[in-house]
């Protein structure tokens, strides 16, 4: 009975592990902004999540920052890359643009922001 037992632990959690790879992504997207939330990038160096709300990631990943940069990435609130909520993956990441600062969700953002960035400015003075 003990060995039937510890055999199926590791079917068990191969279940759940693809059970949980399989779900659909409740990340949010801009809504008006399609060609935001059609953006992909590599999740490798960071986590959507799903606990708690994201403003209440946001809020609590913003107050990591000054008061200054806090306001700055409120007032952004959305990645312009992948539309998703500043502060829902992480401390968002400030990057100057064209002597602007602009806020992404994460380092995988980055180079598409440096590379076209008439595009994402655009973006950010449209909300």
């Amino acid at each position: 009975m003990k060995q039937l037992l510890l055999s199926t632990i590791p079917l068990a959690v191969a279940a759940i592990v693809i059970a949980g790879c399989s779900g659909t992504s409740t990340a949010p997207t801009q809504s008006g902004n399609s060609s935001a939330s059609s953006d992909t990038h590599n999740h490798a160096d960071h986590d959507h999540g799903t606990a708690g709300s994201d403003m209440e990631k946001m809020k609590a990943e913003l107050a990591k920052l000054s008061p200054e940069d806090a306001a700055s990435a409120e007032k952004q609130h959305f990645c312009p890359v992948s539309g998703e909520m500043l502060g829902s993956m992480g401390a968002p990441i400030k990057v100057d643009v064209n002597g602007e600062s602009v806020w992404i969700c994460c380092d995988g953002c980055k180079q598409k922001v440096l590379d076209n960035p008439d595009e994402y400015l655009a973006k950010i003075h449209k909300e």
